[in-house]
């Protein structure tokens, strides 16, 4: 989707929208035509079958959804007519503008304009748009039904990204596509895990690993130690024992990494204590080696 049509979409199902929370509302059919120079015309109209609370077509401030960033202004009445301006400052992009709408009893007609950038490019556009009253008694959170010129389908195709995304998301909650230690997360723990009910299948996997992986053993300690909730005690981990048993492997290549949690075990391997090999001393070394042979040949022709 270029960016033309993808301004006009978003302006156009902006300019409507329901509340937050249940309220109820009646239905009502709008159109709205937008207008941007390099559009083509037909890309611009659209018509949205929405629930809106009684009395909200009539201010603007509930029948246009303000993003952050956005606020009205100079919002003035004079019988059937309100007028306003508009101002969006998000990400440095400034657009401004101004609007009005007039109100009948069962319709109302109105038109929006507003320049600036967006996305970085220079935009100027006009929305003209009409309502009629169907009146039916709706439910205001529920979704607008949308119709786009050009692509009647528009439901179908947000069907389809809805899906799109469930199916991103359950891959990205798929345990089995982790490494151990990135298991360890509040992806899948705590009250707020991004995927929730995967904490039992990460927990086997944890549980499995931290007593002989040394990646998975501080990532788990680390993380515990920071944090109000503990992963341990959810996974049922026993972190004494589980650091007994770390302690036993710590080795020349990993003994940096554990040196917090197994400090005698990791002492033992820093360079130049005894049991540790010291490439500058050691019989395999190439000076060690031109030393021996020049010994060798002192000896050898008594030199």
């Amino acid at each position: 989707m270029n960016l033309n049509r993808f301004i006009c979409l978003a302006i156009s199902a902006s300019l409507f929208t329901g509340n937050a929370y249940a309220v109820t509302g009646e239905s009502w059919e709008v159109t709205t035509k937008t207008d941007m120079p390099g559009m083509p015309a037909a890309m611009g109209e659209t018509t949205v079958t929405i629930c809106i609370q009684k009395g909200a077509e009539k201010d603007p401030k509930q029948l246009i959804q303000l993003e952050s960033g956005c606020e009205i202004t100079n919002l003035k009445t004079t019988g059937s007519k309100t007028t306003w301006k508009m101002r969006c400052d998000k990400n440095g992009d400034v657009m401004t503008g101004s609007g009005e709408v007039t109100n009948r009893a069962d319709s109302f007609r109105g038109v929006t304009k507003l320049s600036g950038t967006s996305y970085g490019t220079a935009v100027n556009v006009t929305a003209n748009y009409q309502g009629k009253r169907i009146g039916t008694a709706c439910d205001t959170t529920t979704p607008p039904a949308v119709a786009v010129k050009g692509m009647e389908n528009m439901n179908e195709m947000m069907g389809l990204a809805s899906k799109q995304m469930a199916s991103a998301m359950a891959e990205q909650c798929e345990v089995s596509n982790y490494k151990p230690a990135d298991l360890v997360s509040n992806r899948f723990f705590g009250p707020a895990a991004a995927c929730p009910g995967k904490e039992k299948f990460a927990c086997k996997i944890i549980s499995k690993h931290v007593s002989k992986n040394a990646a998975v053993y501080v990532k788990l300690a680390r993380h515990d130690d920071t944090s109000d909730y503990s992963i341990a005690k959810a996974c049922a981990i026993d972190m004494t024992a589980t650091t007994a048993s770390i302690c036993k492997i710590v080795d020349s290549g990993n003994y940096q990494e554990l040196a917090e949690y197994c400090p005698a075990e990791a002492k033992a391997f820093e360079p130049g204590r005894s049991g540790t090999t010291n490439t500058s001393t050691t019989s395999d070394s190439p000076v060690n080696s031109v030393i021996d042979g020049a010994r060798k040949l002192k000896g050898l022709f008594g030199f």
